[in-house]
């Protein structure tokens, strides 16, 4: 006996009731999940940035530079020195430790450092060497003195790269790096005097040493020259006699 129409549509429509219940149960709750998350991962992250910012806030960092001086040396220029001009360079300076072993034929490995460093060079010209000055047709000819290097050079020790590898056999990187660190100002100082130096500063120098003969020793030498209308220095290591003066004004007269 079959059951009548009017309960099944009945159980049908309650059915459907049911799962559009549900359905919006459901809806409704993942909506209040997805709330609930934002609110509850925003509040996890500002916690977690204020536990990140907590050690900052209970620990207190106090940074002190101390110095400590014991002079060595104190050395008077007794008013001899002239400095001409200055050189900045980076310069790069590198120690090789190569090892071998029964007469050269086993290789050990070469222990390679590397120091990279801005370096201030400085140069000047003694006021008690020989010094030649004469007057031809108004231009005042300076043979000047050679140029020296004022030692020691000035190494910018916040632009310094250290780098140091040892060889494949070799355990002394560390070794190897701390005597190039020791040779490193002898070493700066043997090249400030190199020709490369010399005459990269040469024509700086050359209108250091032509401003001075302007300022103090042609009124003080030269009383009857006349008029001076340029200078020329020549330095005795000059491949040739520059012929490029400095102009001095044309009122400019010696007295």
């Amino acid at each position: 006996m079959s059951e009548p129409k009017s309960s099944t549509t009945a159980l049908s429509l309650m059915s459907a009731g049911c799962l559009r219940w549900f359905a919006a149960t459901a809806l409704l709750l993942m909506l209040v999940l997805g709330i609930t998350s934002f609110f509850f991962l925003s509040s996890l992250k500002e916690a977690a940035a204020w536990v990140g910012e907590l050690p900052r806030k209970l620990i207190q960092s106090d940074i002190e530079t101390s110095f400590r001086e014991s002079i060595t040396k104190i050395t008077s220029t007794n008013g001899d020195i002239l400095e001409v001009a200055t050189l900045e360079t980076n310069e790069t300076v590198t120690r090789y430790d190569m090892k071998t072993a029964f007469n050269e034929m086993v290789y050990l490995g070469t222990t390679v450092s590397e120091i990279r460093t801005p370096v201030v060079y400085r140069y000047h010209i003694k006021l008690t060497d020989p010094w030649q000055l004469s007057v031809q047709d108004n231009q005042c000819i300076v043979r000047a003195p050679a140029m020296r290097p004022s030692p020691p050079p000035a190494i910018r020790t916040d632009g310094i790269e250290k780098k140091s590898e040892a060889g494949w056999l070799r355990f002394n990187a560390a070794e190897n790096l701390a005597a190039l660190e020791k040779s490193l100002t002898p070493t700066l100082e043997r090249r400030a005097g190199n020709k490369v130096h010399l005459d990269s500063i040469r024509e700086a120098a050359r209108k250091s040493v032509a401003e001075f003969v302007k300022k103090w020793l042609i009124k003080d030498q030269m009383a009857t020259a006349g008029s001076v209308r340029s200078i020329t220095v020549i330095f005795p290591d000059d491949a040739q006699p520059k012929t490029g003066p400095i102009t001095l004004p044309a009122t400019l007269q010696i007295q």
